[in-house]
C-alpha cells in the first residue's frame, strides 16, 4: 500500500475570522512558524484587516510596543524582534521602482518582509517567487512566499481570509494544526493515533499484532515496535510513524535500499504508505553504539567500523556516482543549517536579533568555507552519523555488525561533515576514542593528506555545533520542548570549542563566544526546577 501525494498539503487554505481576537490567533501562529528568508504579502482593501494582522504578527515575533503603519513612510524596520523585519506598504507607490534603493534586498535575504499592497510594489515582492530550496525537510529552515487575502466577512466585524502558500509553507502549515488554528475544509496534518497505526499494519496482513511504542526523538517522527505473533521471543518489526506534511517516508526507503546495495546494512522494508507517512522495516534491536561506548567498553575499533561506511560510500560514489534522486549538497543547504545560530541561538541570548551586517559577516564567513570541506571525497552521507544511529548487530567491530538508521537525511556531500558528527558526538563526552587514529584511518583507506581530512573535520564540527545550537533553541522556544536543550546545550558549546583553535575558524569563534554564557544562563534560568 503505497501514495505519493500527501493529502494534508494545501497551496491554498481559506480561515474564517469572526472578529481581531482570531486575526490575532493566525498572525501569532504564522509568526512562531515563520522563519528568515521569508516574505509575507497582505492584500486586501483599506480597513480588511491587513494593519490588525500586522500588530500581531509584528508583537509575536517579539516587538514591544506600538506597531504604526508604514503608509507614509513607505517603510518601518524592527530590530527587537527574532530576526531582523521589515514592514512595508505600497499603498502610496506610484511607480514600483520606490522600492529599490531602500535596502529591502537585505530584509529579503536575511530577515523578514512583511508587505501590505504588495500588487503595487516591484519584483522583489511579487507572488510566485521559489523557495530558497528546491526540497523541504523538516530541521532545515527553508524560506518561502505566503500571500493572505483579506475580504469582508458575514458580519462587519468577521474576515474572510485566503492564504496562498509556496511549498515550503505548505509543509509550515501542519505545525499550525498542532497550535489549535483551523481551516475550512482542511486537515494540517495527520494525528498520530493508535487506530492509524493498527489500519496500515493491517492493511499489509498484520492485524491485531501488539504494538510497543518507542520514545520518540527530536523530531516529529515517532516509532514502536510490533510483535508479529504477540510474544515476546517472536518476529518483530519495527513501525515508523512520520505524520505529513511535516514529516515524511520516501526519502528513508530511497536511501535504504541504495545503502543494502553498496554493502551497508540499513533496514529492510516490509510496507511503506507515503500519503500518510508510515514505514513498517526490520528491527534491529535495542542496542545501540552509544549505550555501549558510553559504558566504558573500547571503542576506538567500533568507530573504525562505522569508518568504514562512509568510505564505502565514498568509494561507491566514485565509481557509480549518486542516484539520480539524490539530494546534492550546495552552498544553500550549508548557508541555511550554520544560519540558525544567528536566527535562533543569538536572538535568544542577547533578547534581539542579529542585524543585518551580522547576517552579511556571518555569511561571508561561512560561504568561502564550504569549497574547502567539499575538496574531501564525497558521497551519499546520511548526515546524521552519530553514534545512536548506529545499532550494534553482533560483538565483532565491523561494518556488517552496524545497522544505520535515521538515514531520511541523506545527501552527496563530504566526507568531513559524517566523522565529525560521528567523532565529535554531543550526547557523551568520548574521551576513550582515538580521534587522530580514526582520521589517519580513514586517510589511508581514501588515499587524502591527514592534515586537509582534519582540518576539513574542524569545519565541519563547527559548522554542525552552530546548526545544533540554533536547532535546540527552536525546539525550546517555538515548539516548547525545553529537554533536548536543558539536556545538551552546553554539551555541544564543549564540542563547538573542539574547533576553537583552528586558525581558519579564528573569526568564526570570536563571533560566537560572547554568547556562549548568555544563552545558557538563560536557559537555566527558564528551565532550572521543571522537569526535563
Amino acid at each position: 500500500m503505497s501514495a505519493s501525494v500527501s493529502p494534508y498539503l494545501y497551496p491554498e487554505l481559506t480561515y474564517v475570522a469572526s472578529g481581531e481576537y482570531e486575526t490575532a490567533r493566525l498572525a501569532a501562529a504564522l509568526a512562531k512558524v515563520c522563519i528568515a528568508g521569508d516574505l509575507v504579502r497582505l492584500i486586501g482593501e483599506l480597513g480588511a484587516g491587513k494593519s490588525t494582522f500586522s500588530k500581531h504578527f509584528i508583537q509575536t515575533l517579539g516587538h514591544v510596543g506600538d506597531v504604526p503603519s508604514p503608509t507614509y513612510t513607505l517603510v518601518q524596520t524592527y530590530a527587537d524582534t527574532r530576526f531582523p523585519l521589515a514592514h512595508v506598504d505600497c499603498y502610496r507607490m506610484k511607480q514600483p521602482e520606490e522600492l529599490d534603493g531602500l535596502g529591502l534586498e537585505d530584509y529579503r535575504k536575511f530577515g523578514v518582509l512583511l508587505v501590505e499592497w504588495p500588487e503595487k510594489g516591484s519584483a522583489l515582492v511579487a507572488d510566485g517567487q521559489p523557495d530558497f530550496l528546491d526540497y523541504y525537510v523538516n530541521s532545515i529552515e527553508n524560506p518561502g512566499t505566503l500571500t493572505l487575502t483579506f475580504e469582508s466577512g458575514s458580519s462587519p466585524l468577521s474576515r474572510v481570509i485566503r492564504l496562498t502558500a509556496s511549498p515550503s509553507w505548505q509543509r509550515r502549515f501542519g505545525l499550525l494544526g498542532k497550535m489549535g488554528i483551523t481551516f475550512e475544509g482542511a486537515t494540517l496534518n495527520r494525528a498520530v493515533s493508535d487506530a492509524g497505526r493498527e489500519a496500515f499494519l493491517a492493511g499489509l496482513g498484520h492485524a491485531g499484532c501488539r504494538i510497543e511504542s518507542n520514545p520518540a526523538d527530536w523530531s516529529s517522527r515517532s516509532y514502536a515496535r510490533v510483535y508479529l505473533d504477540n510474544t515476546a521471543s517472536g518476529p518483530t518489526r519495527i513501525l515508523m510513524d512520520s505524520p505529513p506534511p511535516v514529516e515524511s517516508v520516501a526519502e528513508y526507503a530511497q536511501v535504504a535500499d541504495y545503502y543494502r546495495g553498496i554493502g551497508i546494512r540499513a533496514a529492510e522494508i516490509y510496507g511503506r504508505n507515503d500519503a500518510e507517512g508510515y514505514l513498517l522495516t526490520e528491527d534491529f534491536g535495542n542496542t545501540q553504539l552509544w549505550e555501549l561506548v558510553k559504558d566504558g567498553a573500547p571503542c576506538t575499533e567500533w568507530y573504525k567500523a562505522a569508518a568504514d561506511g562512509l568510505v564505502e560510500q565514498c568509494l561507491s560514489h566514485e565509481v557509480s556516482g549518486a542516484p539520480e534522486w539524490a539530494r546534492r549538497y550546495a552552498p544553500k543547504d550549508w548557508w541555511v543549517e550554520v544560519a540558525r545560530f544567528v536566527n535562533w541561538y543569538m536572538p535568544y541570548a542577547r533578547g534581539r536579533a542579529c542585524t543585518l551586517d551580522e547576517h552579511a559577516r556571518w555569511q561571508e564567513m561561512w560561504l568561502p568555507l564550504f569549497q574547502t570541506i567539499m575538496q574531501q571525497p564525497k558521497g551519499l552521507m546520511m548526515w546524521d552519523c552519530q553514534t545512536p544511529n548506529l545499532m550494534v548487530l553482533g560483538e565483532e567491530p565491523k561494518l556488517e555488525n552496524l545497522g544505520w538508521i535515521d538515514i531520511q537525511d541523506a545527501r552527496v556531500a563530504s566526507v568531513a561533515q559524517d566523522l565529525a558528527l560521528l567523532l565529535r558526538n554531543i550526547r557523551s563526552v568520548q574521551d576513550d576514542v582515538r580521534e587522530a587514529e580514526v582520521l589517519a584511518y580513514v586517510a589511508g583507506k581514501l588515499n587524502v593528506d591527514l592534515t586537509a581530512l582534519t582540518h576539513a573535520v574542524d569545519i565541519c564540527s563547527l559548522h554542525h555545533s552552530c546548526r545544533i545550537l540554533g536547532g535546540l533553541v527552536r525546539l525550546h522556544v517555538r515548539d516548547g520542548r525545553s529537554a533536548p536543550a536543558a539536556s545538551y546545550l552546553a554539551r555541544t558549546w564543549e564540542v563547538a570549542r573542539q574547533s576553537a583553535s583552528s586558525p581558519e575558524l579564528a573569526a568564526i569563534w570570536a563571533f560566537m563566544e560572547p554568547w556562549e554564557v548568555p544563552g545558557l544562563t538563560r536557559l537555566w534560568k527558564e528551565t532550572q526546577g521543571k522537569a526535563a
